[in-house]
Protein backbone atom coordinates (compact mmCIF):
# COMPACT_ATOMS: atom_id res chain seq x y z
CA UNK A 1 0.00 0.00 0.00
CA UNK A 2 1.12 3.29 -0.45
CA UNK A 3 0.27 4.70 2.42
CA UNK A 4 2.97 6.98 2.89
CA UNK A 5 1.25 8.52 0.30
CA UNK A 6 3.41 10.57 -2.22
CA UNK A 7 5.65 12.64 0.29
CA UNK A 8 6.98 15.85 -1.15
CA UNK A 9 10.70 13.68 -1.68
CA UNK A 10 8.18 10.27 -2.43
CA UNK A 11 7.70 8.39 0.92
CA UNK A 12 7.31 4.55 0.98
CA UNK A 13 3.86 4.41 -0.72
CA UNK A 14 1.22 2.21 0.33
CA UNK A 15 -2.13 2.82 -0.62
CA UNK A 16 -5.11 0.31 0.24
CA UNK A 17 -7.25 -1.07 -1.67
CA UNK A 18 -11.55 -1.65 -1.17
CA UNK A 19 -14.21 -1.50 -3.85
CA UNK A 20 -17.54 0.29 -2.88
CA UNK A 21 -19.17 -1.70 -5.74
CA UNK A 22 -17.43 -5.01 -6.44
CA UNK A 23 -15.71 -5.42 -9.43
CA UNK A 24 -15.87 -8.69 -10.82
CA UNK A 25 -12.18 -9.91 -11.00
CA UNK A 26 -12.61 -12.05 -13.76
CA UNK A 27 -13.76 -9.91 -16.42
CA UNK A 28 -11.31 -8.04 -18.62
CA UNK A 29 -10.99 -5.02 -18.62
CA UNK A 30 -10.24 -4.60 -22.13
CA UNK A 31 -9.62 -1.43 -23.89
CA UNK A 32 -13.87 -0.70 -25.19
CA UNK A 33 -13.82 3.06 -25.72
CA UNK A 34 -17.57 4.43 -24.22
CA UNK A 35 -17.52 7.80 -25.71
CA UNK A 36 -19.99 9.77 -23.19
CA UNK A 37 -20.37 12.93 -25.95
CA UNK A 38 -19.25 12.78 -29.41
CA UNK A 39 -15.76 11.47 -31.20
CA UNK A 40 -13.88 14.16 -29.76
CA UNK A 41 -9.99 13.40 -27.60
CA UNK A 42 -11.37 14.06 -24.29
CA UNK A 43 -9.53 16.29 -22.09
CA UNK A 44 -7.95 14.79 -18.70
CA UNK A 45 -7.22 17.17 -15.86
CA UNK A 46 -3.73 15.58 -14.07
CA UNK A 47 -3.35 16.93 -10.97
CA UNK A 48 0.42 16.03 -9.53
CA UNK A 49 1.15 15.74 -12.93
CA UNK A 50 4.94 16.39 -12.00
CA UNK A 51 4.98 13.55 -9.28
CA UNK A 52 5.33 10.03 -8.58
CA UNK A 53 1.59 9.46 -9.43
CA UNK A 54 0.65 11.52 -11.88
CA UNK A 55 3.20 12.06 -14.34
CA UNK A 56 3.07 8.63 -15.48
CA UNK A 57 -0.34 9.25 -15.87
CA UNK A 58 -0.20 12.14 -17.73
CA UNK A 59 2.58 10.30 -20.01
CA UNK A 60 0.20 7.33 -20.95
CA UNK A 61 -2.75 9.39 -21.73
CA UNK A 62 -0.28 11.88 -24.14
CA UNK A 63 0.54 8.39 -26.10
CA UNK A 64 -3.50 7.82 -26.65
CA UNK A 65 -5.30 10.35 -29.02
CA UNK A 66 -7.89 9.90 -27.73
CA UNK A 67 -7.27 11.92 -25.14
CA UNK A 68 -6.17 15.57 -24.57
CA UNK A 69 -3.55 16.36 -21.12
CA UNK A 70 -3.97 19.65 -19.30
CA UNK A 71 -1.00 18.79 -16.94
CA UNK A 72 -1.65 21.00 -13.07
CA UNK A 73 1.43 22.15 -11.50
CA UNK A 74 2.46 25.12 -9.21
CA UNK A 75 5.44 26.17 -10.79
CA UNK A 76 5.13 25.48 -14.63
CA UNK A 77 8.72 26.96 -15.58
CA UNK A 78 9.93 23.39 -13.77
CA UNK A 79 11.92 21.18 -16.13
CA UNK A 80 9.12 18.89 -15.70
CA UNK A 81 6.23 20.70 -16.57
CA UNK A 82 8.33 21.80 -19.80
CA UNK A 83 9.07 18.07 -20.37
CA UNK A 84 5.06 17.36 -20.27
CA UNK A 85 4.25 20.69 -22.25
CA UNK A 86 7.29 19.27 -25.23
CA UNK A 87 4.89 16.01 -25.02
CA UNK A 88 1.51 17.73 -25.81
CA UNK A 89 0.19 18.60 -22.54
CA UNK A 90 -1.48 21.60 -21.62
CA UNK A 91 0.28 22.95 -18.50
CA UNK A 92 -1.32 25.52 -15.94
CA UNK A 93 -0.70 26.34 -12.74
CA UNK A 94 -3.17 26.08 -9.93
CA UNK A 95 -3.01 24.58 -6.25
CA UNK A 96 -5.54 23.06 -4.26
CA UNK A 97 -5.15 25.35 -1.03
CA UNK A 98 -6.50 27.74 -3.54
CA UNK A 99 -9.93 27.05 -4.45
CA UNK A 100 -10.37 30.11 -7.05
CA UNK A 101 -7.78 28.65 -9.21
CA UNK A 102 -9.80 24.94 -9.44
CA UNK A 103 -12.39 25.94 -11.95
CA UNK A 104 -9.98 27.12 -14.97
CA UNK A 105 -8.31 24.12 -14.58
CA UNK A 106 -11.39 21.99 -14.73
CA UNK A 107 -12.94 23.83 -17.35
CA UNK A 108 -13.89 21.86 -20.27
CA UNK A 109 -12.38 18.69 -18.71
CA UNK A 110 -14.11 15.28 -19.24
CA UNK A 111 -12.14 13.86 -16.41
CA UNK A 112 -9.54 14.84 -13.59
CA UNK A 113 -7.18 12.78 -11.88
CA UNK A 114 -6.96 14.17 -8.20
CA UNK A 115 -3.68 13.21 -6.04
CA UNK A 116 -3.58 15.00 -2.36
CA UNK A 117 0.33 15.08 -0.29
CA UNK A 118 -0.32 14.61 3.48
CA UNK A 119 3.65 14.90 3.89
CA UNK A 120 3.77 18.66 2.66
CA UNK A 121 2.63 20.17 5.64
CA UNK A 122 1.64 16.78 7.67
CA UNK A 123 -1.70 18.30 8.36
CA UNK A 124 -4.64 15.82 7.74
CA UNK A 125 -7.37 18.70 8.31
CA UNK A 126 -5.56 20.70 5.42
CA UNK A 127 -5.62 17.56 3.34
CA UNK A 128 -8.60 17.08 4.04
CA UNK A 129 -9.93 20.64 2.68
CA UNK A 130 -7.96 20.33 -0.15
CA UNK A 131 -9.53 16.86 -1.43
CA UNK A 132 -13.35 18.71 -0.48
CA UNK A 133 -11.99 22.06 -2.43
CA UNK A 134 -11.53 19.99 -5.55
CA UNK A 135 -14.92 17.83 -5.09
CA UNK A 136 -16.45 20.40 -5.09
CA UNK A 137 -15.28 22.34 -7.97
CA UNK A 138 -15.39 18.97 -10.30
CA UNK A 139 -19.14 18.86 -9.01
CA UNK A 140 -19.43 22.41 -10.11
CA UNK A 141 -17.59 21.87 -13.49
CA UNK A 142 -19.58 18.57 -14.19
CA UNK A 143 -16.85 16.50 -14.86
CA UNK A 144 -17.89 13.64 -15.69
CA UNK A 145 -14.90 10.79 -14.38
CA UNK A 146 -13.03 11.74 -11.25
CA UNK A 147 -10.18 9.31 -10.16
CA UNK A 148 -9.08 10.08 -6.72
CA UNK A 149 -5.62 8.51 -5.73
CA UNK A 150 -7.57 7.52 -2.18
CA UNK A 151 -6.98 5.34 0.65
CA UNK A 152 -9.48 3.25 2.92
CA UNK A 153 -9.91 3.80 6.67
CA UNK A 154 -7.27 2.41 8.96
CA UNK A 155 -9.34 3.53 12.25
CA UNK A 156 -12.65 2.27 10.88
CA UNK A 157 -11.23 -1.50 10.30
CA UNK A 158 -8.74 -2.31 12.38
CA UNK A 159 -8.67 0.77 16.00
CA UNK A 160 -5.32 2.11 14.60
CA UNK A 161 -5.63 6.09 13.45
CA UNK A 162 -2.95 7.05 10.96
CA UNK A 163 -3.42 10.69 10.05
CA UNK A 164 -1.91 10.24 6.30
CA UNK A 165 -4.63 7.32 5.85
CA UNK A 166 -7.51 8.90 7.72
CA UNK A 167 -6.97 12.09 5.42
CA UNK A 168 -7.79 10.18 2.17
CA UNK A 169 -10.51 8.15 3.75
CA UNK A 170 -12.51 11.30 4.51
CA UNK A 171 -11.71 12.57 1.23
CA UNK A 172 -13.19 9.45 -0.82
CA UNK A 173 -16.28 9.51 1.72
CA UNK A 174 -17.24 13.48 0.64
CA UNK A 175 -16.35 12.60 -2.77
CA UNK A 176 -18.76 9.67 -2.23
CA UNK A 177 -21.63 11.85 -0.63
CA UNK A 178 -21.65 14.24 -3.02
CA UNK A 179 -22.55 11.50 -5.82
CA UNK A 180 -19.54 12.36 -7.53
CA UNK A 181 -18.57 10.02 -10.90
CA UNK A 182 -15.72 8.87 -9.17
CA UNK A 183 -13.08 6.02 -9.48
CA UNK A 184 -10.79 5.51 -6.40
CA UNK A 185 -7.38 4.21 -7.16
CA UNK A 186 -5.42 2.72 -4.42
CA UNK A 187 -2.01 2.38 -5.17
CA UNK A 188 0.25 -0.46 -2.81
CA UNK A 189 3.98 -0.16 -1.44
CA UNK A 190 6.43 1.62 -4.29
CA UNK A 191 8.96 -0.28 -5.69
CA UNK A 192 10.61 2.96 -6.18
CA UNK A 193 10.60 3.56 -2.62
CA UNK A 194 13.77 1.54 -2.33
CA UNK A 195 15.42 4.34 -4.45
CA UNK A 196 14.58 6.66 -1.79
CA UNK A 197 13.45 7.34 1.42
CA UNK A 198 13.25 3.25 2.13
CA UNK A 199 16.41 2.52 0.34
CA UNK A 200 18.29 -0.56 1.76
CA UNK A 201 20.61 0.43 5.15
CA UNK A 202 24.93 -1.00 4.93
CA UNK A 203 25.75 -2.89 7.82
CA UNK A 204 28.58 -3.10 9.63
CA UNK A 205 29.43 -6.83 7.76
CA UNK A 206 28.78 -5.46 4.51
CA UNK A 207 25.01 -6.91 4.20
CA UNK A 208 22.07 -4.24 3.51
CA UNK A 209 18.95 -4.19 5.46
CA UNK A 210 15.63 -3.53 4.26
CA UNK A 211 14.12 -1.27 6.61
CA UNK A 212 10.50 -1.95 6.61
CA UNK A 213 8.64 -3.37 9.82
CA UNK A 214 6.48 -5.91 8.81
CA UNK A 215 7.87 -8.46 10.98
CA UNK A 216 7.19 -11.73 8.39
CA UNK A 217 3.53 -10.46 7.09
CA UNK A 218 3.15 -9.75 3.07
CA UNK A 219 3.09 -6.38 1.58
CA UNK A 220 0.92 -5.68 -1.76
CA UNK A 221 4.28 -3.36 -3.37
CA UNK A 222 3.57 -2.02 -7.21
CA UNK A 223 5.83 0.83 -9.46
CA UNK A 224 4.34 3.91 -8.98
CA UNK A 225 5.94 4.64 -12.59
CA UNK A 226 4.38 1.71 -14.65
CA UNK A 227 0.48 2.42 -13.06
CA UNK A 228 0.14 5.28 -15.94
CA UNK A 229 -1.34 2.56 -18.44
CA UNK A 230 -3.96 0.94 -16.10
CA UNK A 231 -5.39 4.66 -15.02
CA UNK A 232 -5.87 5.33 -18.94
CA UNK A 233 -7.67 2.12 -19.55
CA UNK A 234 -9.86 3.25 -16.38
CA UNK A 235 -10.79 6.23 -17.91
CA UNK A 236 -11.42 4.69 -21.82
CA UNK A 237 -13.69 2.34 -19.43
CA UNK A 238 -15.11 5.04 -17.52
CA UNK A 239 -18.97 4.03 -17.10
CA UNK A 240 -17.77 0.58 -15.87
CA UNK A 241 -15.08 2.11 -13.27
CA UNK A 242 -17.28 4.54 -12.22
CA UNK A 243 -18.54 4.68 -8.34
CA UNK A 244 -15.95 1.52 -7.89
CA UNK A 245 -12.06 1.20 -6.46
CA UNK A 246 -9.70 -0.33 -8.36
CA UNK A 247 -7.01 -1.67 -6.44
CA UNK A 248 -3.51 -1.56 -8.40
CA UNK A 249 -0.96 -4.17 -6.90
CA UNK A 250 2.40 -6.14 -9.07
CA UNK A 251 3.20 -8.39 -6.10
CA UNK A 252 2.40 -9.55 -3.30
CA UNK A 253 6.11 -10.77 -1.13
CA UNK A 254 7.54 -10.40 2.44
CA UNK A 255 10.45 -8.48 2.74
CA UNK A 256 12.74 -11.45 2.98
CA UNK A 257 10.98 -12.40 -0.74
CA UNK A 258 11.93 -8.80 -1.43
CA UNK A 259 15.38 -9.28 -0.19
CA UNK A 260 16.12 -12.48 -1.80
CA UNK A 261 15.11 -11.07 -5.10
CA UNK A 262 17.57 -7.83 -4.73
CA UNK A 263 20.52 -10.25 -3.59
CA UNK A 264 20.17 -12.46 -6.82
CA UNK A 265 20.40 -9.24 -8.98
CA UNK A 266 22.39 -7.22 -7.36
CA UNK A 267 25.09 -10.07 -6.36
CA UNK A 268 27.16 -10.37 -4.57
CA UNK A 269 25.70 -8.15 -2.34
CA UNK A 270 23.22 -9.27 -0.02
CA UNK A 271 20.07 -7.99 1.36
CA UNK A 272 18.04 -9.11 4.73
CA UNK A 273 14.57 -7.81 5.99
CA UNK A 274 15.08 -5.81 9.46
CA UNK A 275 13.86 -7.68 12.45
CA UNK A 276 12.97 -4.55 13.73
CA UNK A 277 8.97 -4.37 15.40
CA UNK A 278 6.86 -1.60 14.09
CA UNK A 279 7.45 -0.06 17.79
CA UNK A 280 10.66 0.01 17.69
CA UNK A 281 10.32 1.68 13.73
CA UNK A 282 7.87 4.42 15.52
CA UNK A 283 10.76 5.26 18.34
CA UNK A 284 13.18 6.04 15.36
CA UNK A 285 12.99 9.26 16.10
CA UNK A 286 12.22 11.32 12.77
CA UNK A 287 9.39 13.08 11.79
CA UNK A 288 7.17 10.64 9.88
CA UNK A 289 8.38 7.67 12.40
CA UNK A 290 5.11 7.54 14.47
CA UNK A 291 2.60 7.63 11.39
CA UNK A 292 4.80 5.07 9.36
CA UNK A 293 5.18 2.40 12.14
CA UNK A 294 0.83 2.81 12.47
CA UNK A 295 0.70 2.32 8.61
CA UNK A 296 3.28 -0.70 8.75
CA UNK A 297 1.05 -2.19 12.03
CA UNK A 298 -2.37 -1.65 10.20
CA UNK A 299 -0.64 -3.34 6.77
CA UNK A 300 0.00 -6.22 9.12
CA UNK A 301 -3.36 -6.98 11.11
CA UNK A 302 -5.31 -5.82 7.95
CA UNK A 303 -5.15 -7.59 4.74
CA UNK A 304 -6.62 -4.76 2.13
CA UNK A 305 -8.52 -6.21 -0.62
CA UNK A 306 -5.77 -5.87 -3.57
CA UNK A 307 -5.24 -7.34 -6.62
CA UNK A 308 -2.44 -8.24 -9.16
CA UNK A 309 -4.71 -9.96 -11.21
CA UNK A 310 -7.22 -6.60 -11.83
CA UNK A 311 -4.10 -5.02 -12.16
CA UNK A 312 -3.01 -6.96 -15.29
CA UNK A 313 -6.35 -6.71 -16.71
CA UNK A 314 -6.16 -3.49 -16.70
CA UNK A 315 -2.05 -3.00 -17.71
CA UNK A 316 -1.24 -6.49 -18.69
CA UNK A 317 2.73 -5.34 -19.19
CA UNK A 318 2.72 -4.34 -15.08
CA UNK A 319 5.99 -5.48 -13.91
CA UNK A 320 6.45 -7.68 -10.69
CA UNK A 321 9.03 -7.46 -8.47
CA UNK A 322 11.66 -9.51 -9.97
CA UNK A 323 11.40 -7.80 -13.33
CA UNK A 324 11.22 -4.55 -11.95
CA UNK A 325 14.48 -4.92 -9.86
CA UNK A 326 16.31 -6.46 -13.15
CA UNK A 327 15.00 -3.51 -15.52
CA UNK A 328 16.45 -1.01 -12.84
CA UNK A 329 19.57 -2.78 -11.51
CA UNK A 330 21.99 0.42 -11.88
CA UNK A 331 19.60 2.39 -10.63
CA UNK A 332 19.64 0.42 -7.13
CA UNK A 333 23.21 0.22 -7.48
CA UNK A 334 23.80 3.68 -7.43
CA UNK A 335 21.10 4.46 -4.69
CA UNK A 336 23.34 2.56 -2.44
CA UNK A 337 26.02 3.93 -0.18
Amino acid sequence: LHSLHQHPRSSPSLCALHTHTKVNSSTAFTDVWQQPHGDMAKLITVFGATGAQGGPIAYALLEDTDFKVRAVTRNASSDKAKALQEKGAEVVEASLDDPSTLGPALQGAHGVFVVTNYWEYKDKDREVEQGKAIADAAKAAGVLHVVFSGLESAQKLTGIPCPHIESKAEIEEYMTSLELPVTFVRYSFYYENFLTEMKPQKQEDGTYILGVPMEGAALEIVSAADMGPAVRTIYRNWARWVRRSAALSGDRLTVQQMADILSKHLAPKVFKASDMTTEAFGQLGFPEADDFSKMFKFLQVYTPARSVETTRQLHPAAKNFDTWVAENREALENSLD
